[in-house]
């Protein structure tokens, strides 16, 4: 007698039949329409400085998280960054992520420099699943686990500084500068070991930031693209827009503290979300980060700590309250190399002048000494002068 195919548990039915319905609601319906869209990794706050300060990052992104949050960040970026992520917490969901970003000597498109790049590989798996297999009499044939289901995620972007506006004033002059950024994701999803599919997005960024008063602002549309098809139906992805404001400040030489604010609207959600959060580091080295979600069901205050050493290594811990027992937990380790001053990076016919990491922002009197002319070779004296000939022979 031959079994009857496996039954998808009924959580799964639901959840496909509240996607079937929501995909023939007008896009214009003024309510919420929460767990519409697929791949949901994609809405997890991603990079564990992110995490730690409630996901307000759209006008920090200064890591390659940039790619998840705001890639006009990547501009940001003064060293090369490998980064390894990993989260877990979320009932028997597991996340690990792998990024790097870093400048590159080009002049960019617009020619005023900063250019940088960035890429990274997201994989998350969402634990195991029950199945029922039923004979043709509809009695329990056997029960059996299965993967629930997974997901990869590749991401490249790249960044650059498109302009800079001065504004003088009697006291102090005043540099706004602007960046933007573009990223591209391909994503591969598997559900219950019998669906695949695969999408394709884009994401696009501006971040303006007046180093004179510390202040930057961040605008950001996330997944933009391709909707993710397992059999006749489809799901769009999480398309997201998110604003975001950032103001640094310096109380004494050894302390470092950025206040931030975020706000994100999933487009075919019809949901908000907002996020405060907060970044110490004292003496470049040791951080704590604090922050807060609204309108969340999943997350509310988040925390977490960093660390630098010898400004090559740092390790990142975050922590988020859920709703239930299971908390978030995410950790990421990094490394840095090639550091490249600042000033060289706006100089787009300038080669990089690179440095130590931790040594980028030095004063702008020492990170480009002024170029020298070549000495002239002195010529030779005649035999008949008498006169004493210096230094013999030629002078470079």
């Amino acid at each position: 007698m031959r079994p009857a195919a496996s039954l998808v548990p009924l959580r799964f039915l639901r959840a496909a039949i509240a996607a079937g319905v929501a995909a023939w609601a007008p896009p214009a319906a003024a309510i919420e329409q929460p767990g519409v869209t697929a791949v949901p990794v994609l809405q997890v706050p991603m990079g564990t400085r992110a995490l730690g300060m409630g996901g307000a990052f759209t006008a920090v992104a200064s890591d390659p998280s940039a790619l998840y949050y705001n890639p006009a960040g990547l501009s940001l970026l003064s060293a090369h960054e490998f980064d390894a992520a990993f989260l877990a917490g979320q009932a028997d969901n597991f996340h690990q992520q792998f990024a790097y970003a870093g400048p590159v000597p080009y002049g960019g498109i617009a020619g005023e420099g900063y250019s940088s790049v960035g890429a990274g590989v997201l994989y998350s798996r969402d634990g195991a699943i029950e199945v029922n297999e039923l004979a043709s009499d509809g009695t329990l044939l056997r029960t059996r686990t299965i993967n629930a289901g997974y997901d990869v995620v590749g991401a490249i972007g790249y960044a650059e500084r498109v302009g800079s506006t001065p504004v003088d004033t009697p006291k102090q002059a005043y540099n706004f500068n602007h960046f933007v950024g573009v990223a591209g994701k391909g994503i591969y999803s598997s559900l219950a070991e019998k669906y695949s599919a695969t999408a394709w997005a884009g994401d696009a960024g501006y971040l303006m930031q007046c180093p004179e008063l510390g202040l930057s602002l961040g605008l950001a549309a996330l997944n933009v693209g391709s909707r993710l098809r397992y059999t006749d139906s489809s799901d769009p992805l999480p398309t997201s827009f998110r604003l975001g404001a950032a103001y640094n400040l310096k109380p004494a030489p050894l302390h470092d503290l950025t206040v931030a604010a975020d706000g994100d609207y999933l487009y075919y959600d019809r949901l908000w979300h907002a996020s405060v959060g907060m970044e110490y580091f004292w003496n470049r080295n040791f951080g704590f980060r604090l922050g807060y979600q609204f309108n969340r069901q999943t997350l509310g205050i988040t925390a977490g700590l960093g660390m630098r050493w010898k400004g090559r290594f740092s390790i990142d811990y975050a922590w988020a309250l859920g709703n239930t027992a299971s908390d978030t937990h995410r950790v990421t380790l990094g490394y840095r190399f090639g550091g490249v001053i600042r000033a060289s990076r706006g100089q787009s016919r300038r080669p990089f002048v690179e440095v130590s990491p931790g040594q980028e922002s030095l004063p702008v009197s020492q990170e480009i000494a002024p170029a020298k002319e070549p000495a002239r070779p002195r010529p030779r004296p005649s035999p008949k002068d008498d006169r004493p000939s210096g230094v013999p022979g030629w002078i470079y």
